[in-house]
């Protein structure tokens, strides 16, 4: 019984291995040190600078003293009714967090030109009020700017290194 386990979790392990699998690591970026204008208090600040420092990047206080500057531009939730019920009460609604920002150099050169992410939720309404469990949209809310720190950080590692 013992064997056949061992067996399994090598098998496994092989299949994993020989399809190319590999764990994601640290981000590589073409800059050590960052600026961000992003309130450290916020929700979305902290994320931005815990997933940075994680990569190895050093968030510094002076913009004078890093090699590139985080701009957040606007963080702006947003809620719609999608859905009706047949007495005419929300049923349905869809959470939207748009985000501008962009990510200068340098110089204030643009290294990536401000642009905008806009990530969607659907949330069904289970009570016969209409109302939305404010829990569920707080995390939902909290899911999409973890989502949109992972975005910029995939597009800030698509950078090249300055010769």
């Amino acid at each position: 019984m013992n064997r056949r386990r061992i067996g399994l979790a090598l098998a496994g392990a092989a299949l994993i291995a020989g399809c190319g699998f590999k764990p994601r690591g640290a981000a590589s970026l073409p800059f050590k040190t960052l600026y961000s204008n992003v309130p450290p208090a916020s929700a979305f600040g902290a994320e931005v600078r815990r997933t940075l420092r994680s990569n190895g990047i050093t968030i510094v206080d002076r913009r004078e003293d890093a090699q590139a500057r985080f701009d957040l531009l606007s963080e702006l939730p947003e809620r719609e009714i999608t859905a009706l019920s047949a007495s005419g009460r929300p049923r349905e609604y869809q959470l939207r967090l748009r985000v501008r920002w962009q990510l200068k150099g340098e110089g204030d050169r643009d290294l990536i030109a401000a642009n905008e992410l806009v990530l969607r939720r659907q949330i069904t309404v289970l009570d016969v009020q209409g109302v939305v469990n404010p829990e569920e949209e707080i995390l939902l809310y909290a899911d999409m700017r973890n989502d949109a720190v992972r975005q910029i950080l995939r597009r800030m590692s698509a950078l090249k290194a300055p010769e």
